[in-house]
C-alpha cells in the first residue's frame, strides 16, 4: 500500500508528517488517540475505551494549516 503525501487545501504545498502529544500523569507522555464512539463515563475508569487508533497529523510549513487522520 503506497502512502501518497497530502498537500495542504489552502497552498496545495506538501504537508509534513507528526503526531499530537498526549500527556498524562507524571509526565507520561502517548502519541494522542481517536476512539470511536461518543465519551461514556465509568465510575472506576474515569472513561471507558472502545476501538482507538493512533492520530497522525500534517502540517503545512507555509500557512500552519493542521490535518489530522486515524490510522487505520
Amino acid at each position: 500500500m503506497e502512502i501518497i503525501q497530502p498537500k495542504c487545501l489552502r497552498c496545495k504545498e506538501p504537508m509534513e508528517e507528526g503526531y499530537v502529544l498526549d500527556q498524562g500523569h507524571w509526565n507520561a507522555r502517548h502519541v494522542a488517540e481517536w476512539i470511536k464512539g461518543a465519551p461514556k463515563r465509568s465510575i472506576w475508569k474515569g472513561l471507558e475505551l472502545g476501538v482507538r487508533k493512533q492520530i497522525l497529523a500534517y502540517r503545512c510549513p507555509k500557512c500552519g494549516l493542521l490535518e489530522q487522520y486515524a490510522r487505520f
